[in-house]
């Protein structure tokens, strides 16, 4: 662990050799610290992909630089019927149950993706239905062919009315439990084979929509790579049906746990490997998930801790005490929150904040000891690394949580993690 000081060159070679990462010249602050989000020419044949919220403005997805990105992920569709959310119910009047709801922001943004795809026509844009909240429905149509049918079926008519969409995310949290995300646990061992057929339903109906249209659709899903959650689920069957598995490999640490630390760190401190994206790319190795389809996550936002009991020297901060969270209500707060107002033009800490590096962990984190407060994030610079990693790793590439809470620095470090070379008319 190191707080502040030094160039980000030197230090980032030495954090290359202890995390095993193949070497390479890191960028300068200058080039990952600019603002704003950059083009690319897609010299690298990886995954760059983004989740962009229904419920931010259309204009975000307009003035993206087409060549920033592969995949953009739509969040979030929801599905009628039994466990559908009561503000859903408007948009499921009519609706059968274990069908998706449409809302007039979907056809908007279907219009925002085609203009976007005008300007970069290998954009894929995918429809992800679920997310945190949105997922009871899965557990009441998952185990029952007829209710996989129905559902597969409104998908699929769902993708020929809004043909800007390039397929379908599954972002069912969790099969088996739903942590009780809405006041009601639901969740049975049945879920982790009902999870795996349903993908398989998935594909085999936009397969025959493909068919149909002469176009490929794709299958994707987001999971949480804890290992006991992912011993309960059949990946290894539902990876044959699946064309990426979008590993959430973040919120490790929240107001959820009893203890402070980085909750989206490269890798572990210890031998676990349920608090960092090394640990949960080795869980869904292990599970039988091929490594060319699995996405590294990046969190576009950090979380923070008050009363944080400093570590002792070269401990670190993952599990150190705290009495509270910062900024937001839930500890959170969106990277370009953090780079307006606790860092320099150059990834500096300033307003009185130390910035933590932590090479056993290929993390970077800022530190008040006045106030004794810990915010960990993925930096730029983290996430130059975790580019490499998916690179080296043989993995299909990076994906981030969510659009609009990044200024541009975060996606370009994604980008050039990957080897993408910016682009210069």
């Amino acid at each position: 662990m190191r707080r502040s000081g030094g160039s980000f060159a030197a230090w980032a070679a030495g954090m290359i050799l202890s995390l095993g990462v193949a070497a390479a010249e890191p960028p300068p602050s200058s080039a990952l610290f600019t603002g704003r989000p950059h083009d690319f020419e897609r010299s690298s044949d990886k995954v760059v992909g983004v989740y962009v919220p229904s419920w931010q403005p259309v204009a975000l997805v307009d003035g993206l630089p087409g060549g920033s990105v592969t995949h953009l992920l739509y969040a979030f569709l929801r599905i009628c019927g039994p466990g559908q959310q009561d503000k859903d119910a408007p948009a499921c009047a009519g609706k059968s149950e274990h069908q998706l709801a449409e809302r007039p922001i979907d056809a908007s943004f279907d219009e925002a993706f085609a203009r976007l795809k005008k300007r970069a026509p290998h954009v894929k844009v995918l429809a992800s239905v679920g997310g945190w909240g949105g997922s009871d429905p899965f557990f009441h149509l998952a185990n029952e062919p007829a209710r996989r049918e129905r559902f597969a079926a409104s998908v699929a008519e769902f993708l020929r009315r809004h043909p800007a969409f390039d397929g379908v995310d599954i972002d069912w949290e969790h099969p088996t439990s739903n942590g009780s995300a809405n006041g009601v646990a639901l969740g049975t061992p049945a879920d982790g084979q009902g999870y795996a057929d349903l993908m398989r339903t998935l594909r085999k109906t936009l397969d025959a929509l493909s068919a149909e249209t002469g176009r490929p659709y794709l299958v994707t899903s987001a999971i949480n790579t804890n290992a006991a959650l992912v011993s309960k689920i059949n990946y290894r069957e539902a990876a044959k049906s699946l064309d990426l598995v979008f590993l959430m490999t973040y919120d490790y640490f929240g107001p959820w746990t009893a203890q402070a630390g980085h909750h989206s760190a490269l890798r572990e401190r210890g031998d676990g490997r349920d608090s960092s994206l090394a640990g949960g790319v080795k869980t869904m190795l292990d599970a039988g998930v091929p490594a060319a389809k699995l996405v590294a996550g990046v969190a576009m936002y950090g979380r923070g801790f008050t009363g944080v009991v400093p570590p002792a020297k070269g401990a670190g901060f993952n599990g150190v005490k705290r009495d509270g969270v910062y900024a937001g209500a839930d500890g959170s707060v969106p990277y370009r929150e953090i780079a307006t107002r606790y860092l320099d033009a150059q990834g500096n800490a300033r307003a009185g904040y130390q910035l933590v590096t932590d090479p056993a962990a290929g993390s970077w984190a800022l530190w008040h000891p006045k106030n004794h407060l810990y915010l960990g994030y993925d930096d730029p610079r983290g996430v130059w690394l975790k580019g490499r990693f998916a690179r080296d790793q043989g993995l299909a590439g990076v994906f981030a949580w969510e659009l609009s809470q990044d200024n541009g620095d975060l996606l370009n470090a994604m980008n050039l993690g990957l080897g993408n070379l910016p682009y210069t008319p």
